[in-house]
């Protein structure tokens, strides 16, 4: 199988949940590569929030509140070394039933089913994910991502992924 889609870093720009306006995008939606609101229709991967301490709280949907179409398993894991240097998603590892707490420049890394790969052995879309600055006043955090969205490939390297 050969992958159709090409990883590239991406900017964003999103706003703690707690504390920000509702029209405000606080998620990420690695299909659509964007951000999103937090709402109703559980349509994002992982949601940004801010804790007491100033860390980034990252939660998966059903963290956020109860799905009535069922609330998909994402998995959230704390990477062990720096955004630039990661180059594989890990097979196993990821929190799929509490929030990741990380620091401003610790990157995670996110593994979200889609519906678009449901037929293949490992139904995932991964991603890396960094948040490099904070405003406490505005709460707004400033990060990059890299999304694969090729199905059953987990590179995050730059370019057409071969693995």
């Amino acid at each position: 199988m050969k992958a159709q889609y090409t990883n590239a870093t991406q900017i964003f720009v999103v706003h703690a949940l707690s504390g920000s306006a509702l029209n405000f995008s606080s998620a990420l939606s690695l299909p659509a590569k964007a951000t999103t609101k937090v709402d109703g229709s559980f349509s994002f991967d992982v949601a940004f929030d801010l804790n007491a301490k100033g860390e980034i709280v990252f939660l998966p949907p059903h963290t956020v509140g109860e799905n009535p179409l069922g609330n998909r398993q994402v998995g959230i894991q704390k990477a062990t070394t720096t955004y630039d240097l990661i180059t594989l998603a890990p097979t196993s590892g990821y929190t799929y039933d509490s929030v990741t707490v990380a620091k401003r420049g610790e990157t995670v890394i996110v593994q979200a089913p889609s519906t678009t790969c449901s037929l293949y052995a490992l139904p995932y879309l991964y991603a890396k994910v960094v948040v490099d600055s904070i405003d406490p006043t505005t709460r707004t955090l400033y990060g990059r991502t890299m999304i694969n969205s090729n199905c059953t490939f987990r590179s995050l390297e730059a370019g057409l992924p071969t693995k």
